[in-house]
């Protein structure tokens, strides 16, 4: 399964809550007139966020995260099929006008690599999410980055053990770099490709801040020269609610 992930900023004059309120019981209900070849869609609401580790990284294409979209398919033609339909191009798509900033989308195509977690939950009932936006260290390729992540997300539970008490699940959301020329479909031209996502789920928003002693952990290993795997200038986390909207295989829609 391949996935695509957006994350977008609202459009100029809009509030978050009312953003929230178009994309969930609007946006969604016009994707859901016609799924085409869609295996789920799932909004990320967010409502907490921190970018990068200097002042020289609060630039526009980091700032004001207002959901990331997450859209799955059981294979890349399914992602074409769907991209090429009439009804995505003649209403879905251009529906982003009526609540995207699309200047400033921040998108990949991603596949997910689920990693081990010291107490895992179970079913997707899980109250709040991480999702972690990596940008690859200098003169590491894609495999290198992948190796040295998972490696470096093994190492902080060990290091950081509240944090791992915390946290229910965790998936590596691996770029996949030969779809990185549909990116343009949300918008964001100028917008980085980040290698990779991080997502991480907790019971509740009470608990979701235990997510940065895990983020100290990673800062301490990748401060090492030989573990070293990002860029934390260059790199994002968002706070969010996971909002089931669609899942074919249950035969209904779940917005909710």
């Amino acid at each position: 399964m391949i996935k695509m992930m957006a994350a977008v900023c609202r459009r100029p004059g809009m509030t978050h809550a009312e953003y929230l309120a178009y994309v969930q019981h609007v946006h969604a209900a016009i994707s859901n007139e016609n799924p085409v070849a869609l295996a789920a869609y799932v909004q990320n609401h967010v409502f907490d966020a921190a970018f990068g580790t200097t002042a020289q990284a609060a630039h526009t294409l980091t700032v004001a995260r207002d959901s990331v979209t997450e859209l799955y398919w059981n294979s890349a033609e399914d992602l074409q099929a769907t991209f090429a339909h009439e009804h995505v191009r003649t209403r879905v798509g251009p529906d982003a006008r009526n609540f995207s900033d699309t200047s400033v989308a921040l998108s990949l195509v991603a596949e997910e690599a689920e990693q081990p977690v010291t107490h895992p939950g179970h079913g997707y009932g899980y109250g709040a999410k991480v999702l972690h936006y990596l940008r690859a260290a200098e003169g590491l390729t894609l495999p290198e980055f992948f190796a040295r992540w998972e490696a470096a997300h093994a190492l902080a539970l060990k290091h950081a053990p509240d944090a791992a008490a915390a946290i229910r699940r965790c998936v590596h959301n691996r770029q996949l770099p030969q779809f990185n020329p549909m990116l343009a479909y949300f918008g964001g031209k100028d917008a980085p490709i980040y290698e990779g996502v991080g997502s991480l789920w907790f019971d509740n928003a009470a608990t979701v801040g235990a997510f940065r002693a895990y983020e100290r952990a990673l800062l301490a290993i990748n401060a090492d020269p030989a573990t070293a795997f990002y860029r934390p200038d260059q790199s994002f986390f968002l706070y969010a609610h996971e909002v089931q909207i669609y899942r074919r295989d249950h035969g209904y829609t779940m917005a909710r």
